[in-house]
Formats: structure tokens, C-alpha cells, sequence
């Protein structure tokens, strides 16, 4: 026999379920059709009560991906929509990129009409979907469930309850929330696809153009004026000239050449280098005044003595741009030659200006 407060419980959860699924109890809304597609890629003007949700999906043929992505993010922006998603990828050769914009359903289709302005539309696909029923009933049925879980608390207030109805109440109580959070949850999303249209945009490289030159490695020749720490009866002071072969900031390879100065023979200096710039003044992004630190290993000739090559950098480009590049660099360095005699090794110092161009 089923006492008076477990027969509420029974009835709230034949109530609950009653009301999550049935469509009987919700009231008539003038419907469109349930999807439709558009070629032209123009949606509908929703009526006053209908619940609309507004996707597209586009390719987008250009010369240029890159600068296409990035005018597409700045006019999404510019009309009120947001960047749901963004890939570039691939080499200059094949390079490829997928957008997900967020846009007002009303800008949906003047955002096509000008991204055709800008490329060649390969596919251009808009479809709008009627969902006024479904959010309707999910809208009544959170209501019943509201209207479930308030009596449900009334319930539990009760004064001198068995434990048997308690924990019965708790258990119905978790049910409801439980369905209830979920409901609300996916009108919430169900709500964000109707305030905001979806169009994905694919975009491809034009087949057979030529891609935006790569920068290979860059070019960096230079004047040095070299300066030897202990010279005894040598020349102490150099003026030569050399190359850089700089394939990044990370790794480059350097050719010095000074010519013959009386007695001292001519003398040549080859090594590697490995650099890094500041985080903490500019990262090398700057257009001006980049510094960097770097570590130097190689071989020397130095007036006729072959020697070990070690030293460090320090340096700053002065100006930074894609097609130009002027720095300057202090360089010590020590060699090391294989020998007996005198002098067994040498300090040098360096000062070094150049001028770089890509390749």
C-alpha cells in the first residue's frame, strides 16, 4: 500500500515523462517548410515567431590563400560575426585553408556575394532549416519540468515523511535535475544555431599560378674590421670583407676573407653560427633594432697558421624588412692553432656591418 506521498512522487514522474515527449499539448505555430536550399545562396526573411537556423558552406578559388583568410577574418569582424575555426596550411606551391564563421543570419548572404567579389566560387551551398517546433516543445517541456521540480521540493518540506518517501523524493528530485539541465543545455545551443548563422568556407589555390616567392636562405655581405687582442709584430688591425649564408636566426654560415698587409699573408676565417633573439625586446619582429646573442665554432687562417675557431656574438639589426636587412655585429673569438711554437693561440676581435637580400 503505497503511502500518500509516494503516490505524488509516481504521479510528478508520470508527469515529467509525460511532458518531455508529447507534442499534443504544444500550441499551433505557423510553420515554413522544415529545409530548404538555395543555389544563389539567399535565405528567407524568418517570420515573426519561426525559429530559424542558417548554414553555408562555400570553396573559394584565389591566387592568394593567405591574404584571402585574412580578409575574411577582418570582414566577418567588420559585420558583427566572430571565427569560430582557422587553418592554413601547406607550402607556397599548395597551400590550402578552411574558415568556420559565426555571422548574423541577416549578413549571411551579402558575406557570400562578397567573398565572390574577391575569388572564384567553385561551390556555394546555403541551406536554412525551420526548427520552431522543436524549440517550442523543448521550451514547454523545461516549463513542466520546472513545474515538476517545485513540487517536488514542496514534497521534501514535509514534516514526519517516512525514510522510505525521503529517499524516494531525493531520488526523483536527481532524475528531474538531471533532465532538466540536459534539456535546458541543448536549447541553449539549439538557441546560439538560431541567433547565429554557420558558413564554412574552403579555400583553394588557382591551379597553375605562380605561388609568392619563398625566402630559401638570405644573403649578408659584409665589411669586417678585425682587431688582434696580442699582435706582437703583426699587423693588429685588418679591414677585409665576407659573406653570410643566413638560412634563419638559428643557423648561418659565414665566410671572411682579409687581404695580404705587408708581412702578414692573406687570412681567411669560415665558421657557423647558432642565435637567438631577445623575448624580452621584440623577439626579432620588430622592423627596427632587433639584438641577438649567438655562438660561433669553425676554422681560421690566420697569417699563415691554421687554427680552431671559437667565439661568441652579439649584434642588432638595425632595420628588418622581408626584402632587406642591415646589421651590425661585435664577434671575439679565439683560436687555437696546432703548433709548438709561439703564439699557440690568439684573441680576435671583430666589428662587422652588412647588408642582407634574400635568395
Amino acid at each position: 500500500m503505497k503511502t500518500p506521498l509516494l503516490w505524488a512522487i509516481v504521479v510528478c514522474g508520470v508527469v515529467t515523462g509525460g511532458c518531455a515527449t508529447s507534442h499534443a499539448a504544444s500550441p499551433e505555430v505557423p510553420l515554413s517548410a522544415g529545409s530548404m536550399e538555395s543555389a544563389s545562396g539567399s535565405a528567407p526573411e524568418p517570420a515573426a515567431n519561426e525559429k530559424l537556423t542558417v548554414t553555408g558552406d562555400v570553396t573559394a578559388i584565389t591566387d592568394d590563400v593567405a591574404g584571402l583568410a585574412a580578409s575574411i577574418r577582418a570582414h566577418a569582424i567588420e559585420v558583427g560575426g566572430a571565427i569560430a575555426s582557422e587553418q592554413v596550411s601547406g607550402d607556397a606551391q599548395h597551400r590550402q585553408g578552411s574558415l568556420t564563421l559565426r555571422l548574423p543570419p541577416a549578413k549571411m548572404s551579402a558575406f557570400i556575394d562578397w567573398l565572390a567579389e574577391r575569388s572564384l566560387l567553385d561551390r556555394r551551398q546555403l541551406q536554412t532549416t525551420d526548427v520552431t517546433r522543436q524549440y517550442v516543445d523543448r521550451d514547454l517541456a523545461i516549463r513542466n519540468l520546472e513545474v515538476t521540480m517545485a513540487r517536488l521540493h514542496e514534497l521534501a518540506k514535509r514534516q514526519n515523511a517516512d525514510l522510505k518517501d525521503i529517499i524516494a523524493v531525493e531520488h526523483e528530485m536527481t532524475r528531474v535535475r538531471g533532465e532538466l539541465e540536459r534539456m535546458r543545455s541543448e536549447q541553449r545551443t539549439l538557441g546560439d544555431q538560431i541567433a547565429r548563422a554557420t558558413l564554412t568556407i574552403a579555400i583553394r589555390m588557382k591551379h597553375g599560378v605562380h605561388a609568392e616567392p619563398e625566402l630559401k636562405f638570405e644573403l649578408v655581405p659584409h665589411v669586417t674590421q678585425l682587431h688582434l687582442v696580442d699582435a706582437g709584430g703583426r699587423a693588429a688591425n685588418r679591414t677585409g670583407g665576407g659573406v653570410t649564408v643566413m638560412f634563419s636566426r638559428w643557423f648561418s654560415l659565414d665566410f671572411e676573407m682579409f687581404p695580404r698587409e705587408g708581412a702578414n699573408a692573406r687570412s681567411y676565417l669560415a665558421t657557423a653560427t647558432t642565435a637567438t633573439y631577445s623575448d624580452f625586446l621584440g623577439g626579432g619582429r620588430r622592423r627596427f633594432f632587433n639584438p641577438y646573442l649567438g655562438l660561433r665554432v669553425g676554422a681560421a687562417h690566420l697569417n699563415g697558421l691554421g687554427a680552431f675557431a671559437y667565439g661568441a656574438d652579439a649584434g642588432v639589426e638595425i632595420v628588418r624588412f622581408k626584402l632587406f636587412l642591415v646589421e651590425i655585429s661585435g664577434r671575439a673569438l679565439g683560436l687555437w692553432y696546432r703548433r709548438d711554437l709561439p703564439p699557440k693561440s690568439d684573441i680576435v676581435l671583430e666589428g662587422v656591418l652588412g647588408v642582407g637580400v634574400p635568395f
